[in-house]
């Protein structure tokens, strides 16, 4: 799931714009990211009178793939994907200060999500997104995140990855009436979309080690119902 990608724009220059934004965003964590590609960002940046250091901000964490602490996710999250978050929302004319904090608990909801159905992918790749001194605590180590079986500790783990989530949902949930038109349908999507595939994940008892959860096609035909019916999660 992955929001306000270039398809969801309804305009042809600003969907060209978020294709460039969304391509730095995706280089931006490359070992070597492209200069060329960085300018392309910047030069649309200028266009559409978006803040330059949105884009260089998403460099700043670009090899944190282990996090150490629950402040360094959330500083994670802000700095890389946070700041793209911003620049999308800007483009779509929610300049104002008072969109800044919702935008980036949504930016936070959508990757604390991606982060708990792609646990298994993302540590083939070596990158660990659930905080070290979290795991600690609970006793829960790398190779115990990679058993097909989780124990208690590892659901304990991703419980709290969870309500991490959920509190991040709750917390861009007025961007539901503050947005308007296509913008409003397509976060409402995302955001009644992602609420459910946390629900999937705990109701397969946080196996995500066999399959990436996914919404099944009546699923997400009900949650398109929801959405442009004007009925979302309360």
């Amino acid at each position: 799931m992955i929001p306000f990608t270039p398809s969801d724009w309804p305009q042809n220059d600003l969907r060209q714009a978020a294709e460039l934004l969304w391509k730095w965003h995706r280089n931006a964590r490359s070992n070597v990211p492209s200069r060329s590609v960085q300018n392309e960002a910047h030069r649309v940046c200028q266009k559409f009178d978006l803040p330059l250091h949105l884009v260089d901000l998403q460099l700043m964490k670009r090899n944190r793939d282990v996090i150490d602490t629950v402040p360094d996710l959330f500083d994670y999250m802000d700095s890389h994907v946070g700041s793209h978050a911003l620049l999308l929302a800007k483009l779509a004319g929610y300049k104002a200060n008072w969109a800044e904090t919702p935008v980036k608990e949504f930016g936070r909801a959508i990757f604390l999500t991606r982060s708990i159905c792609f646990l298994k992918q993302d540590l083939q790749q070596g990158k660990h997104y659930i905080p070290i001194d979290v795991m600690k605590a609970h006793g829960v180590s790398i190779a115990d995140l990679m058993n097909r079986s989780p124990s208690q500790n590892v659901r304990a783990v991703l419980w709290k990855q969870i309500v991490c989530a959920r509190d991040a949902y709750a917390s861009c949930k007025t961007l539901n009436s503050d947005l308007n038109g296509w913008c409003q349908r397509r976060f409402r999507l995302y955001w009644t979309g992602g609420l459910d595939l946390l629900a999937r994940v705990e109701s397969r008892k946080f196996n995500v080690w066999s399959k990436p959860p996914r919404l099944s096609l009546l699923r997400k035909t009900h949650v398109y119902l929801q959405v442009y019916s004007g009925k979302v999660r309360r």
